[in-house]
């Protein structure tokens, strides 16, 4: 209920305007009660034909204008809500795209896509039907003080009808809450276990997965079968407690009016529409009930959004340099994920020059792909600084600092979007001839022109789908678009053929000629043998320099590795 009072007040004019037109509509909807009763107490009396014309064209008219004002009522509260649900939708974006990776991905992926269901959920509950009967509901009152004024004791059954409908509406949603609350959590382990099935395909298969996913599978579904039961019979025993509760009230409504007709205190025509006003106050607060069910729910919806939106952002305003030169320092870096036995590294410190190559090389697990996504900004170290032309990277702002690298991730993911649109989404004005130059590079040529609609195909499925081949060309291809003045390249030469190799070390050798800041994640020799530095992250918990003696050229013994220009 506080969320409505949030979006009224939001819209003062429009909530006006909406208060205005349901006082209207409930107004009009004394105009069949009316009818009803001059029909049966004028017309059936005098029998004058034209005073049958006249009600019936009064109430039609009435009907006319009741309608008009329910559609405009309807538009209204749709438009209510709009700004908020749409706030609420790009608050949900806004920190799935800005927060800080490192938070975000201690979060589970099902949590994660829970939260564009919760503003789904909130927008539902908040909707025009539910809206409207919030506001119609206080009306309930008026019809009971309408029924007051024909006969004080069926105004009395009346209210203890609302009053029977209202516990009953209260006890369901208090015991279905908890109900529902468990379904949502298993819910959200059920989507996690099927995005397991979906993406870990092979593995279900190769190595009988079936029946390790068959047994958690059964398990969630038995209790969430359970679960919807419980609450279907909790949501059917509340509609049957309501309808029982109506049609108990009109049988005690019509013997109690029956009575006072007799007695001569109530007339026919007062009991027929005493009925049709209780019957409506009654339809009203069931309305509220449904409205405060789903109201309930978007309660516990917002509650997590209100957490989930409290995860800390990165900053969108920063230090910009006019120009970077590719100079990178780490001073005394150090690192360590919670729960682990020790720290990655510690005390690491080094200096490259712009023009420098550092392989940084390691078992697995040693920290490689953390420290290149230290260097790209997207973590942050416990300890030290990273700074680059003497500004330390916490200082930058994120979006310029990511404009400044050429980052290829170990496991690339690409969005939804054409070749193209993934390829220049971090350097949109890339020019068509600088982007032949790349795609040339890559050594992506080959396979552009075994697709149909070429650059213009269509990404899905992240690239799951994709050779691995494909994908790792193609997330070269990504980073060299921004032209940075520092490459981060993490197991750049993995899951490659040899043509794809020599494209990465001419790839490598033409930046490092170019002035161009190098740092490759790699066991590969061919790129050892070109470094000016290497980095031993095996050795802990300070990682291990070295100098190289001399300094060879990455993939310098292999034919055709440096053909293509990148410039």
């Amino acid at each position: 209920m506080n969320e409505l009072l949030v979006r009224l007040r939001q819209k003062p004019l429009l909530a006006s305007e909406l208060l205005a037109a349901t006082f209207f509509i409930n107004l009009l909807g004394f105009a069949s009660p009316v009818f009803v009763m001059l029909i049966l107490g004028v017309y059936i009396n005098a029998g004058f034909d034209g005073t049958l014309i006249t009600l019936s064209i009064g109430m039609l008219i009435a009907m006319l204008i009741k309608l008009a004002f329910q559609q405009v009522r309807m538009l209204q509260a749709n438009e209510l809500g709009s700004g908020r649900d749409r706030r609420l939708s790009d608050s949900v974006f806004e920190v799935l795209s800005r927060a800080r990776t490192s938070v975000l991905e201690r979060m589970p992926g099902a949590r994660r896509l829970e939260a564009a269901g919760h503003a789904q959920a909130v927008q539902n509950a908040y909707g025009a039907m539910n809206v409207t009967a919030v506001l119609d509901a206080p009306f309930s009152l008026f019809f009971l003080a309408a029924t007051w004024w024909l006969s004080p004791a069926l105004a009395l059954v009346g209210l203890i009808g609302i009053g029977l409908s209202l516990a009953a509406g209260f006890f369901s949603m208090k015991f279905s809450r908890e109900h529902a609350g468990n379904l949502q959590n298993l819910s959200a382990a059920n989507r996690g276990l099927l995005s397991s099935a979906m993406y870990g395909a092979d593995t279900v298969r190769v190595f009988r997965g079936k029946e390790f996913l068959g047994r958690a599978w059964e398990q969630q579904t038995r209790k969430m079968s359970g679960l919807r039961k419980t609450l279907a019979r909790l949501n059917g025993r509340s509609i049957s407690l309501t309808l029982a509760n109506m049609t108990f009230i009109r049988v005690v409504i019509y013997a109690v009016g029956a009575k006072e007709c007799v007695m001569g205190e109530l007339s026919f025509a007062a009991l027929i529409v005493a009925n049709i006003l209780v019957s409506r106050a009654l339809r009203q607060v069931t309305g509220l009930l449904s409205a405060m069910l789903q109201f309930s729910r978007a309660k516990t919806a917002l509650a997590e959004l209100e957490e989930f939106f409290k995860l800390p952002l990165e900053p969108e305003s920063g230090t910009a340099m006019r120009a970077y030169s590719g100079a990178l320092e780490l001073k005394d870096l150090g690192f360590g994920y919670p729960g682990g036995t020790g720290p990655l590294f510690e005390s690491l410190t080094l200096s490259l020059r712009p023009g420098n190559v550092l392989v940084a090389h390691g078992y697995n697990g040693a920290g490689k792909t953390t420290l290149a996504r230290m260097t790209a900004g997207l973590i942050e170290p416990l300890r030290g600084e990273i700074l680059a032309d003497g500004v330390n990277l916490r200082q930058m702002a994120p979006g310029w600092w990511r404009g400044q690298i050429i980052y290829m991730p170990q496991e690339p993911t690409f969005l939804n979007g054409t070749i193209r649109e993934n390829i220049t989404m971090a350097n949109p004005d890339v020019s068509p001839e600088a982007l032949g130059r790349i795609i040339s590079a890559c050594r992506l040529t080959r396979f552009l022109d075994n697709l149909e609609h070429g650059l213009d195909t269509q990404i899905t499925d992240a690239g799951r789908n994709l050779p691995l081949g494909f994908r790792r060309r193609l997330a070269l291809a990504r980073a060299l678009a921004t032209n940075g003045a520092l490459a981060i390249l993490d197991e750049p030469t993995e899951g490659l053929d040899a043509d794809g190799a020599r494209a990465v070390y001419a790839v490598i050798r033409e930046m490092a000629a170019a002035g161009k800041t190098v740092i490759a994640f790699s066991h590969d020799v061919n790129i050892l043998r070109g470094a000016n530095f290497t980095l031993n992250l095996s050795v802990k918990p300070t990682p291990k320099i070295t100098a190289a003696p001399t300094q060879g050229s990455p993939g310098g013994d292999m034919k055709d590795a440096g053909k293509s220009r990148i410039q």
